[in-house]
């Protein structure tokens, strides 16, 4: 009997569990190695080691200061710096709340490789025509000026827009943000993997869009025309002037005035207005269809509205869509093995 009881004592290892026949070590190195691959927020902190190293890489070779923004820095967007924080901590609290602690490690995770892909976006965004100084401004006009009915038609909707909705020069900016916030509500509580792909997708169209600035770079139409939304003019005057002083004092402006100009950062090629909202738009329209189709004005106001008001060619919004869908795509490759184990499990 005592050699049984070694020999058992000495196999410890190989307990097996009676409902399944699998050791049980076994299950539990089975059970961390799907945690790890499959439910920890690996590819969004990939995607952000990736995309930071790229541009820390960039700033070295071409000698550029990598900035962090200021309290000044949302200034020119209308938004107190404070408003993206609230929103996020309000969810994790609702999540906290629900006893759900792993949902709570990812949102915390989750959010600071966003964090740092929008940090890394603004910098490369504001490095755009010291990186490649070849503007296609002129180039992209003459292709609006082939569209004019186009352009017209998108002052148009501007106009129509405010006989019906009073605060229309703020509707760019509130669309967008509410389909921001709609989609992570309602993607989180119906079928997080759908979640986890709306927000990679999201990182991901930052990604490609900040490096597609660099490709053919445009300040925007506004310096040929005047858009027909008061506020956004406003804050392009604003926006045109970090870039004619950056432009001017260089590196050393860069390094001493970057992190207030940060979000104010010129870029018109793709549109990333359209194509974040064209993120949130696509997984509605196929996971929550009722939230896709209330998303379809929306999106039509954005895509308009970023032509009426001077802030893009009528191009940027084809390349914004263009960039959503190559997003779309790798996200899909991306997700393929997360998904499949998903339903061995089910």
């Amino acid at each position: 009997m005592d050699q049984f009881a070694g020999a058992a004592a000495s196999h410890q290892d190989d307990i097996v569990n009676v409902d399944d026949g699998v050791p049980a070590t076994q299950k539990t190195r089975s059970n961390l190695k799907n945690i790890l691959l499959y439910q920890a927020p690996l590819p969004e902190l990939a995607l952000a080691a990736i995309f930071l190293i790229l541009a820390l890489l960039m700033g070295a070779v071409f000698r550029l200061p990598f900035v962090v923004p200021n309290g000044d820095a949302l200034d020119f967007v209308g938004m107190n710096p404070a408003v993206p924080f609230i929103i996020i901590t309000l969810w994790g609290l609702a999540t906290m709340m629900s006893k759900r602690k792993m949902r709570v490690i990812y949102y915390a995770v989750a959010t600071f490789a966003y964090c740092i892909i929008l940090l890394a976006h603004f910098n490369v965004k504001l490095w755009m025509n010291m990186v490649n100084p070849q503007l296609w401004d002129d180039f992209y006009w003459k292709i609006d000026q082939s569209l004019r009915p186009v352009i017209d038609g998108a002052f148009q909707v501007h106009h129509v827009t405010g006989k019906i909705i009073p605060f229309e020069n703020n509707l760019y900016l509130v669309a967008f943000l509410s389909m921001f916030v709609v989609s992570i509500i309602v993607h989180s509580l119906r079928c997080f993997t759908v979640f986890r792909k709306v927000i990679f997708t999201a990182m991901l169209v930052h990604v490609l869009g900040g490096l597609s600035y660099l490709i053919m770079p445009a300040v925007g139409p506004f310096i040929y025309e005047a858009g027909v939304n008061p506020l956004e003019t406003i804050r392009q005057a604003h926006m045109y002037g970090g870039y004619q002083a950056l432009m001017e004092g260089g590196r050393p402006w860069l390094a001493a005035q970057g992190g207030e100009y940060m979000f104010a950062a010129i870029a018109a090629m793709p549109s990333l207005h359209v194509a974040s909202s064209a993120v949130f738009v696509y997984y509605a329209l196929r996971h929550e269809r009722w939230l896709g189709i209330a998303y379809l004005p929306l999106f039509f106001f954005i895509v308009a509205e970023s032509m009426a008001s001077r802030w893009h060619y009528a191009v940027d919004a084809l390349g914004g869509i263009l960039v959503t869908s190559l997003a779309i795509w790798i996200c899909s490759i991306v997700f393929r093995p997360i998904e499949a184990q998903k339903k061995q499990r089910l």
